[in-house]
């Protein structure tokens, strides 16, 4: 708020300079000057005088108190600039933030605090007039923030980025770049603001943050059991797939809509609610019992409480128990899980009581061999069987040299199903005797291994057929280590293109083999590459080995090659693509000026058009312009006239009808000859003449009619009467 002037002091320093001019004039006139004496002067004063000395008082005073506002102005300037000084001062050293004054001249720094100092470990007095360029990069971030900088002063207007770089500790570091003019276009930015404020905390708690959300919902989300978020009096607040599944219904009926209680059939104790009234600062009971209803039936099913820390509301997960509560004795439970790991692993196994010949098999191994328990009987002799007839010699040469020469085995054999599709088995076996060495039983285990040697297959076609497409394409492909930019293979297209051959390339670079003829466009893929992980269609130019520049439409992605990460690049050679389209830009900009030129010519006749239907409206004879189906198409502004119809009621009527219509049929009949118009009494001589037909064919004609009343009693002004009636005559 500005404080106002202090007019008191400025009236009174203009009424004591007035009344010292005042008096120092009487005295000056009563002294020097000897006029009547001061006395005189004050008691019987001359009135012209008395004026005179009181104006210029007045004046004098007026321009003494207009010094002193402009003197208490300029001490309110002063003051409030110290002030402004001493603020900003104070305002560099406590904030937080690295703050520095740059000069737009040279980019030096002209003013900092201590924060920037500490940051780039200078002192005050080293820091004064250092370039600013070199400071920012020791961070390897000069180009952008000196950009940032450039952009701002050339503008006038704050700019705002974020940056983040490598400390010297090793640790990602955010800073948040502030760059803000100080002064106006108009008088030219000299300086400007820097202000780097650091957001490392900010950004790293708010990755962790984001993280730690995304693990929460990861949790929530995929876990296999069922779980809900519950409010204080039992409402569904929010509920996983798991939860939905169970009950039958989407989230959108569950979640605010549903209480969970009314799936629940009954508890083993007071589970349901998920805090006890009376226990205002403990937690429920965590682990229960429940009967839950869904849409496939009541199960029983484990629950649990987790109370949500500074919040009303609770978690409720739901594990499904019913098949362990089914199998309670602990043998069928051990089956039970041994055959889901079985059958999760694909291994069953076997046992073989060499004394009885008898084999028993686990339940994965009736999967493996497609069969059914109930109907299939396993034995030794069944299973040399189905094993492939390739395979069978050394299957018993193995089961033998195990059980005579006490040799555990391990190989891979075929089998064929009934159904004489082939499975692939890796098998293991030992045999265990008694202590008289005598052989027991033979206990092995076999693995279905086809699906691994087919991915495996799969994999190799897969690779097989990358490599057919990358040596066939038309396209030049290439294989960089993403590291170093290292060739580390490339195909027969980039070989045509380049003319380089495959092991000029392999283990150097592009930069050694100087292929990108602008530099800068080698930059901007990199920087696209590091901001989305791939560039497509990026037009460059290659310096192919002939000297020869070809325009090329890059495209790159990162990939992994080998165990490492590489850049896989294709190209497409567009040169002669280019040059065509420089040539139709060529032949559209030639079509142009041709279109210009007969847009002008155009205007021309359209101008010489005009002007011939104004000299046509000026004469007052009959015009009349019709096309080759004897329509009419224009005539002048006597046809009207005559008429006494709209240019609308005219045009596209018949030309004869119209002319006969009014009178004039005879004298169509009789071109050339002066005829009278009865309804308007004057003589007129009609004329058809014939337009040789235009480029499409069509003909026209234009019919004249001279107005010849005035010739006509010219000439018959020297006739006798008797001739005067003549209705006809030969015109000339």
């Amino acid at each position: 708020m500005t404080k106002p002037l202090n007019w008191k002091r400025h009236i009174g320093v203009a009424l004591g300079f007035i009344a010292v001019f005042w008096v120092g004039d009487a005295l000056l006139d009563a002294t020097l000057m000897g006029r009547d004496t001061f006395l005189q002067q004050l008691h019987d004063p001359n009135a012209y005088e008395l004026w005179m000395r009181t104006v210029y008082a007045c004046l004098l005073g007026a321009f003494f108190a207009s010094l002193s506002i402009v003197a208490e102005r300029g001490r309110r300037v002063e003051t409030a600039l110290r002030h402004s000084d001493d603020l900003s001062q104070i305002f560099l050293e406590s904030s937080r933030d690295a703050i520095c004054v740059l000069s737009t001249t040279d980019y030096t720094v002209v003013n900092c605090n201590g924060v920037f100092l500490s940051n780039y470990h200078l002192s005050e007095k080293d820091a004064m007039g250092c370039s600013f360029s070199q400071l920012v990069a020791r961070q390897g971030l000069a180009d952008q923030i000196m950009s940032l900088i450039s952009d701002c002063a050339c503008s006038g207007t704050a700019l705002n980025s974020e940056i983040c770089y490598r400390a010297q500790d090793g640790d990602a570091r955010y800073e948040d770049i502030s760059v803000h003019p100080i002064g106006d276009l108009e008088q030219g930015v000299r300086r400007v603001l820097f202000v780097a404020r650091d957001i490392t905390v900010r950004r790293m708690s708010q990755q962790r943050m984001e993280e730690s959300e995304a693990r929460y919902r990861a949790i929530f989300e995929d876990t296999g059991t069922a779980m809900a978020i519950i409010r204080p009096d039992g409402t569904l607040q929010m509920v996983n797939r798991g939860f939905a599944a169970v009950t039958g219904l989407s989230r959108e009926e569950l979640e605010g809509r549903r209480l969970w209680t009314e799936f629940v059939g009954s508890c083993d104790s007071d589970g349901v609610s998920p805090l006890e009234d009376n226990d205002l600062s403990g937690t429920p009971r965590r682990s229960f019992e429940v009967q839950f209803s869904g849409k496939e039936g009541t199960r029983t099913m484990a629950g649990n409480w987790a109370a949500i820390e500074g919040t009303d509301r609770s978690v409720l997960s739901l594990v499904d128990i019913s098949a362990h509560k089914e199998v309670e004795e602990a043998l069928r439970e051990s089956r039970a899980t041994l055959a889901v790991a079985q059958r999760i692993a694909r291994l069953g196994n076997w046992d073989w009581d060499l004394g009885n010949d008898t084999l028993t098999w686990s339940d994965e191994m009736y999967r493996i061999y497609d069969a059914d328990p109930a109907s299939f009987v396993p034995s030794h002799e069944l299973v040399l069987q189905a094993v492939h007839p390739q395979d069978r010699e050394q299957v018993i040469r193995s089961v033998n040299d195990a059980i005579y020469n006490r040799r555990a085995y391990q190989m891979d054999y075929r089998i064929v199903l009934p159904s004489g599709s082939t499975r692939t088995l890796s098998a293991r076996a030992e045999v265990t005797y008694d202590a008289q060495g005598k052989p027991l039983h033979m206990l092995g285990t076999a693995q279905d291994i086809t699906w691994r040697l087919e991915a495996e297959q799969a994999l190799r076609n897969s690779e097989e057929k990358f490599s057919k497409a990358f040596h066939a394409s038309p396209d030049s492909i290439v294989i960089t280590r993403a590291e170093d930019g290292t060739y580390i293979d490339v195909n027969e297209a980039f070989q045509e293109i380049t003319g380089y051959s495959r092991d000029e390339v392999i283990g150097r670079t592009s930069t050694e083999l100087m292929l990108w003829a602008d530099p800068d466009a080698r930059m901007v893929m990199l920087r696209l590459l590091n901001e989305h992980g791939h560039v497509r269609n990026l037009d460059v130019r290659f310096r192919v080995k002939s000297g020869e520049i070809r325009e090329l439409l890059w495209s790159a992605d990162v990939i992994e090659y080998q165990g490492e990460a590489c850049l896989i690049a294709i190209s497409r050679d567009v040169t002669d693509q280019r040059q065509m389209e420089r040539e139709l830009l060529e032949s559209d900009a030639r079509l142009y000026m041709k279109h210009e030129e007969l847009k002008n010519v155009f205007h021309q006749m359209e101008g010489i058009r005009r002007e011939w239907e104004e000299i046509m409206d000026c004469i007052s004879d009959l015009f009349i312009l019709a096309d080759q189906f004897g329509k009419i198409r224009r005539f002048n502004r006597a046809v009207e006239t005559f008429t006494g119809m709209a240019h609308r009621d005219i045009v596209g009527r018949d030309c004869l009808e119209f002319l006969a219509q009014h009178g004039l049929r005879e004298h169509l009949e009789s071109p050339g000859v002066e005829l009278l118009h009865k309804p308007t009494g004057k003589w007129f001589v009609a004329k058809r003449h014939a337009f040789p037909p235009e480029v499409d064919g069509s003909a026209r004609e234009v019919v004249i009619i001279n107005d010849t009343t005035t010739i006509g009693k010219r000439q018959r002004g020297a006739q006798p009467l008797e001739d005067v009636s003549v209705q006809a005559r030969t015109a000339g």
